[in-house]
């Protein structure tokens, strides 16, 4: 959060509360602790929170249509020797003044969704609550965004082997085609007069903004930092573009001025990331999340237009006029929750919450909270939502409504062997089974009958999105019963009965994998990304935050206060493997509360499919019970205790 201004009083006690409610926070995020329904609870903390204001492939049935894009000249002027330059077309790009007759629970959220193994664009009706698939590709879709007409639904999707941008005619549900060049592209945000497209594009070995004539095809790059930046979203003036930059080594929302070139860091927090920003109809104020995946909070930065319009740096000082004019807000806390997106009318946010291994997206009213509805949950993760007035033509959702009900072909289909005793797969026992061409031939893999075939489709997978077999080789699976326990760990490992994997760490060291350091309710987990072996757009795309350094853990040999640090974000294109095991059932595990000083207990290579089962209950998948206890002893209180205790023990 942003220090207090000079001149700008902060009282003592508005300190403890800030203190107080992070710990609140943190313990309801601890998984399993939250108990009472998501959408209560966010109310009650965000009411207490309000109460301080003071605080700072091709559609199944639709037509896709190739259009090809020409990239010619834009008639503009070059902002001057910083290499910004203006989209030249002011007049075209003019403001829109906000809806005002509509409420704010009515029209039609878009957001995209992770489900079965890919991610498609859905719709909400805010009205009725019903919900409809609009994308079928079997390649990604994501990252809708509503044209301000109404007309069309803009999205980035792999449907042709590369991330481009399409939209859809929402009347007939044809597709355009919008781009055709091989780098990935991204996170479209419409011109107010929805003429014009902002999108994320790597470019020169990094992400930067592009804004792209919607009519002609037409596009040029607008920021030229060597940091990545991206999630652009354009205001309803037309004339600024607010986006995530990486450039002073955290992530920040800045702004740009179309008119004079001119960039603010609007958040200017190198102790927090911050990114997906929205800015509210009538332009006074940005939205966005602040902190990390599962643990966000949603800020409101006012935001004076008049604060960009100085133009750039014309006298001697060495300064940029915009930036010592520009005021310092302080930013409002809205609420618990991440990727937030305003109300056609301004008078509410939707957003979305993840708790406990399910997504909400919520819907809050800025005028009164006992009007905060859930929407929609899922275990699945839903992504950043986009809100329209509208609702949809009825053909459409007529046949959108038909669509859906088509049924969708399973990931992976687990065949069992056979069960050894008992009746049905809860109460029998099952075999452990080789996993073929593992390790090679000196050393036999093995896993659970009842997860086996899951690891073989999650390695065929892994290999058609990198590029290269990277689950060929295991540092570890099965252990027996009496297996030594590494240093500082116990014998209870889901090793033991046949449902964990420890993934190779050999590629850590070459840089072929990089890892996401993620800290969601004091507890640490790592999200692990695999280099693509093809790095011309078609496996992976670009990283947008900085991996974390576990080489930098020791110095003279001394294990250092924070286990590692931050390292330069790696030029490249990368998959992000923790989603893809996800999708098949295979979780990550959290790295212990010893890890910065015991390299055993960072486990970040650590992943296991546990099905909601306890571990007393898998052994007894495996083995006789009698078996169990004569190595164990008794342990009749495992059926009981809290999956999440149970996920905090090796």
């Amino acid at each position: 959060m942003r220090e207090p201004l000079a001149g700008d009083p902060v009282e003592p006690c508005e300190r403890r509360w800030v203190a107080i409610l992070k710990a609140v926070l943190g313990w309801l995020l601890v998984p399993g602790r939250a108990k009472i329904p998501p959408a209560l609870w966010i109310a009650v903390l965000v009411a207490a929170f309000v109460a301080l204001d003071t605080l700072p492939g091709g559609e199944p049935g639709l037509q896709i249509v190739e259009r090809l894009v020409v990239l010619t000249p834009t008639p503009s002027a070059a902002f001057g020797d910083e290499g910004a330059a203006s989209t030249g077309q002011r007049d075209e790009i003019a403001a829109v003044e906000p809806a005002s007759d509509t409420a704010g629970p009515q029209g039609t959220l878009a957001f995209a969704m992770r489900h079965n193994g890919n991610s498609d664009v859905y719709l909400l009706s805010q009205g009725t609550g019903n919900l409809l698939r609009l994308t079928f590709s079997p390649a990604d879709d994501r990252d809708p965004a509503w044209s301000p007409d109404g007309r069309y639904l803009a999205f980035a999707s792999r449907r042709n082997q590369t991330w481009d941008l399409y939209a859809m005619e929402m009347t007939s549900g044809t597709i355009l085609r919008i781009t055709h060049s091989p780098e990935f592209k991204g996170s479209p945000s419409w011109s107010p007069d929805s003429h014009w497209l902002a999108y994320e594009a790597y470019t020169d070995e990094t992400l930067n903004i592009h804004v792209l004539n919607f009519e002609t095809g037409e596009s040029q790059q607008v920021t030229f930092d060597p940091a990545p930046e991206y999630s652009p979203a354009w205001s309803p003036d037309g004339r600024h573009i607010a986006f995530t930059s990486y450039r002073d080594n955290n992530q920040d929302i800045f702004v740009l001025s179309l008119d004079h070139g001119t960039t603010i860091n609007l958040t200017n927090t190198p102790d927090q990331n911050e990114d997906y920003p929205a800015w509210s109809p009538d332009g006074k104020y940005i939205a966005y999340s602040a902190g990390v995946p599962g643990g966000e909070m949603i800020w409101l930065m006012p935001f004076d237009p008049n604060s960009l319009e100085a133009g750039p740096d014309l006298d001697t000082d060495g300064l940029d006029d915009a930036a010592e004019a520009f005021p310092e807000f302080r930013p409002i806390l809205f609420g618990i929750g991440g990727k937030p997106a305003w109300s056609p009318d301004g008078q509410a946010l939707a957003f979305v919450s993840r708790q406990g291994g399910t997504s909400y997206l919520v819907a809050a009213d800025r005028r009164g909270w006992g009007l905060t509805q859930e929407g929609f949950s899922s275990t699945d993760t839903i992504y950043r939502p986009q809100w329209r007035a509208d609702g949809l033509d009825p053909e459409l959702e007529a046949h959108l409504e038909r669509q859906g009900a088509m049924a969708t072909a399973p990931l992976y289909t687990e065949l069992l062997l056979t069960a050894i005793s008992g009746e049905g797969a809860s109460s029998g026992r099952y075999q452990l089974v080789n996993l073929p061409n593992v390790n090679g031939s000196h050393q036999a893999e093995k896993l659970s009958d009842r997860v086996n075939d899951s690891y073989n489709a999650l390695r065929e997978r892994i290999q058609m999105e990198t590029g290269w077999d990277y689950l060929s080789i295991l540092g570890d699976s099965w252990r027996p019963m009496n297996h030594t326990p590494r240093p500082g760990q116990g014998r209870i490992s889901w090793h033991v009965c046949g449902r964990a994997v420890d993934i190779n760490q050999g590629f850590l060291r070459t840089g072929d994998i990089e890892l996401i350091r993620e800290d969601v309710g004091g507890v640490t987990y790592w999200r692990v990304f695999i280099r693509a072996r093809t790095q011309d757009g078609s496996l992976g795309e670009p990283l947008r935050i900085a991996p974390w350094d576990l080489n930098a853990r020791a110095r003279g040999g001394l294990p250092t206060a924070q286990g590692g640090e931050l390292k330069a974000i790696p030029s490249g294109y990368y998959v992000d493997f923790t989603t893809i095991a996800l999708d098949y059932g295979w979780e990550r595990r959290n790295a212990l509360s010893n890890w910065r000083s015991s390299y055993f207990d960072i486990e970040w290579w650590h992943f296991q499919k546990t099905e909601g089962l306890s571990w007393y209950e898998c052994m007894l998948e495996v083995y006789p019970e009698d078996e169990v206890i004569e190595s164990y002893g008794v342990l009749p209180w495992w059926t009981k205790r809290p999956e999440w205790e149970i996920q905090a023990l090796p």
